[in-house]
């Protein structure tokens, strides 16, 4: 993550992970349902396929029905869910039992807006990035904006493919408290072989196989890559869950100890994963659509199969995959 160098730029924080909760004989207590509101901002021209692709994946977070073939987009959703665990429920809802059990966490979109003449320029850079942030925002409250980059738009100074093809972060921007965001470029122009793999070779280690994306268009699927990984790791980062869940500060066990289980960017600290037994050069076990050739790992609405990345386990200590 890039620090920020004043109060006016966007920034990123990092914060220590204390330890899980306790585990006690009462029933679990289940703490309230957190609500992620998201303010999509397309900046630049999008296929078709790419907006559907988005959108279709955030509706198949929450898609719990029986209807619908195995593994979901949604267990991996779960998996991200359960970093909730952590968190010390409020008084108003502990009864007898300080355990508690991960929260559902309700994604949706409540605002998708499209500004094709890129109204701040194609060369993008932290000062207009602010700006972006801001029109994605407008007028709502306890939103993320997810700021979204075409192929045209070049940012500079945003960390991009520096080891991470997203990025999110904290701004303040002159308000009382942070606003979280999440930005992605387009993974297909922006260092594909870094950001759009296995769609695209890769340009480091390993080429291993690339596949075919499961939409068919690479530009859409490496989006969907990315964009989950930013929605994990924001969603995940104890510094946001306050705002966003109106959660407790975390449980300190016996002894204070810290704990290391829960850590922060669960997603990006398993890039490159997509399936067991994955390595350099290797996606791990996957699976490959017989009449269409794409890839994919996970289903969602309307039977669309996904790739998706995977997600630290703090319960395992190990990246989880769907497959």
């Amino acid at each position: 993550m890039a620090s920020s160098s004043s109060s006016s730029s966007l920034s990123f924080i990092t914060f220590l992970l204390l330890a899980p909760l306790c585990f006690c004989s009462e029933p679990p207590l289940q703490i309230p349902n957190g609500t992620l509101d998201l303010s999509l901002l397309w900046y630049g021209q999008f296929t078709r396929v790419q907006k559907e692709r988005v959108q279709d994946f955030i509706e198949s977070l929450n898609f719990d029905s029986k209807e619908g073939l195995d593994p979901k987009v949604s267990a991996w959703w779960k998996l991200v869910e359960s970093y909730q665990e952590r968190y010390e429920v409020k008084e108003i809802y502990r009864q007898k039992s300080k355990r508690t059990v991960a929260p559902r966490i309700k994604v949706k979109i409540v605002r998708s807006f499209v500004d094709e003449k890129m109204k701040y320029g194609k060369e993008l850079t932290i000062e207009n990035g602010e700006k972006l942030v801001d029109t994605a925002i407008e007028n709502m409250s306890k939103v993320v904006p997810v700021v979204l980059l075409s192929a045209q738009v070049r940012s500079h100074g945003l960390g991009f493919c520096n080891k991470t093809c997203q990025r999110y972060a904290l701004t303040r921007n002159g308000k009382e408290k942070p606003q979280p965001y999440v930005m992605v470029s387009d993974p297909e122009v922006q260092c594909p072989g870094e950001c759009a793999w296995p769609f695209h070779i890769s340009n480091e280690g390993p080429h291993g196989m690339t596949y075919q994306p499961p939409s068919g268009e690479i530009g859409a699927d490496a989006l969907v890559i990315q964009l989950a990984t930013g929605l994990a790791d924001v969603a995940t980062n104890p510094a946001l869950s306050e705002s966003l869940f109106k959660s407790e500060p975390p449980y300190i066990t016996e002894g204070n100890h810290i704990s290391s289980d829960y850590i922060v960017d669960p997603a990006t600290k398993c890039t490159r994963v997509f399936g067991s037994g994955a390595f350099p050069g290797f996606t791990g076990r996957i699976r490959v659509d017989p009449v269409t050739g794409g890839a994919f790992n996970s289903h969602g609405i309307n039977h669309l199969k996904f790739l998706i990345p995977s997600v630290w386990d703090p319960k395992t200590k190990s990246c989880w995959t769907p497959m």
